[in-house]
């Protein structure tokens, strides 16, 4: 069997937008229901040790997670290529910083 090269994380389903073309499910997970960050990490180590190369985080808006930084660490301490979709409406200037210097190898 040939590995998945890629993976689509879907962080929450939390969103500030109402887009009516939206691809979410009818019925959202809660947010106390979400994966942790620990739960995200060990799926991250078990996609890279499959073969995955890549994952893509999504949702709903995965900014609106407050643990977003230490998710897409955790992407990248599994080695892999990290792609965030985002609407971008919750970035601001001290976010994009952060995730900037978590995707980093080398803390700025």
């Amino acid at each position: 069997m040939n590995a998945p090269l890629a993976l689509l994380a879907e962080l929450t389903h939390r969103c500030p937008l109402r887009c009516p073309y939206c691809s979410n499910p009818k019925a959202l997970t809660r947010a106390s229901a979400e994966l942790s960050t620990a739960e995200w990490a060990d799926i991250f180590q078990q996609a890279a040790a499959l073969g995955c190369l890549q994952v893509h985080l999504s949702g709903g808006e995965p900014t609106a997670r407050r643990d977003i930084v230490e998710i897409i660490a955790a992407a990248r301490d599994a080695g892999l290529y990290t792609n965030l979709i985002t609407a971008g409406v919750l970035l601001d200037a001290a976010l994009m910083l952060r995730l900037k210097q978590a995707l980093s190898l080398i803390h700025i």
